[in-house]
């Protein structure tokens, strides 16, 4: 019997590196969804007796998936893989029908004893089969910004988590924002340039060629809601906006950082926090203007739903960074072309 497979994920390397996860020996064939819209159209041509889903996706998320999957009675076999480690975000998907949460990046090793604990492995299983067989596919590709993102969408999931535990609330990951650009054209690449007073505090950080800068900044009318949550143990007339803000950038920044070196093998040390200022535009925290120098940035906004607001994180690294953190992506892309795990 051959299965239909069906893996669903923004980041194409994601998509590969699961397909060159699965097991050889399986009479199946994959196909592949960019967002979940695509995957729910793909369900109902009967492309998707199972189901690997990421979580965060844009157009239709992975939660929005299941929610329609539960509400149609849609039949498929949903497997979750995804860079969102919160205990809330697994609770959430199991109690909408999912069979399990693979913790992205997963190794084909834990794929298979998933599928053989549910019995999805022996479904299409032959001995017979030739390795590339009946399930080779082209592959998605992915270039050096894609592949970068999928890096820190994983990176961002630890920082995630590490942010809802210290806060006590579901964070909602969004989909990393990946480009290259003048650093005075930066600020029109945020969501946050629309004149909203905003509150910045800056880390850097260097390792193996790699340098840069990470800005965390919230809204200046937020600082009260995030006072009830955080717990600071401050002198008496200190000013509690800065030391919440350093709080949030250290755990932020660490965490973050801390998921690039994993999967890249890049040692970072970064620097003591320093304020960039309170109650300012973003274009002016950041002094965007008349600086021509490219950067790489990525910018990260953590959603907290209790308070409902938001937090950002922006990773600038310098042009002159590119060249080696472009020979470390392309290392891991190399291990996903092979099969093996990141």
């Amino acid at each position: 019997m051959t299965l239909a497979v069906l893996i669903c994920d923004d980041s194409a390397m994601a998509r590969r590196q699961m397909a060159r996860s699965l097991p050889s020996n399986w009479d199946i064939a994959v196909s592949f969804a960019e967002d979940g819209k695509q995957a729910i159209n793909a369900i109902h041509q009967g492309k998707a007796d199972l189901l690997f889903l990421d979580l965060n996706m844009p157009v239709m998320n992975g939660y929005e998936v299941l929610d329609q999957i539960r509400r149609e009675d849609l039949p498929t076999m949903v497997l979750v893989v995804s860079g969102d480690i919160q205990t809330e975000a697994r609770n959430r998907v199991m109690a909408t029908g999912a069979l399990d949460f693979l913790r992205k990046p997963v190794a084909p090793e834990q794929i298979s004893e998933v599928l053989d604990r549910y019995g999805i492995l022996s479904i299409a299983s032959s001995k017979d089969h030739i390795p590339g067989g009946s399930h080779s596919v082209d592959l998605p590709k992915a270039d050096f910004l894609q592949a970068f993102g999928e890096v820190v969408n994983i990176a961002m999931g630890q920082a995630g988590s590490r942010l809802s535990e210290l806060l006590g609330t579901f964070i909602q990951l969004p989909v990393p924002y990946v480009v290259t650009t003048p650093y005075e054209k930066l600020a029109r690449h945020l969501p946050y340039d629309d004149g909203t007073p905003m509150s910045a505090v800056s880390h850097g950080f260097s390792g193996n060629g790699v340098a840069g800068e990470a800005i965390v900044l919230i809204r200046s009318d937020g600082f009260s809601d995030l006072e009830s949550l955080v717990a600071l143990d401050m002198p008496e007339g200190s000013n509690s906006e800065t030391g919440i803000l350093t709080d949030l950038s250290e755990l932020l920044v660490g965490s973050c950082l801390k998921g690039i070196s994993q999967q890249l093998d890049i040692e970072f040390n970064h620097s003591y926090p320093v304020m960039l200022g309170h109650g300012h535009e973003c274009p002016i925290l950041l002094d965007c203007e008349a600086n021509p120098l490219t950067v790489l940035a990525v910018n990260i906004s953590f959603h907290l739903s209790t308070p409902d607001m938001d937090c950002h994180l922006l990773l600038l690294m310098t042009e002159d960074s590119i060249p080696a953190l472009r020979a470390r992506v392309e290392i891991l892309m190399h291990d996903s072309l092979d099969g093996t795990s990141c």
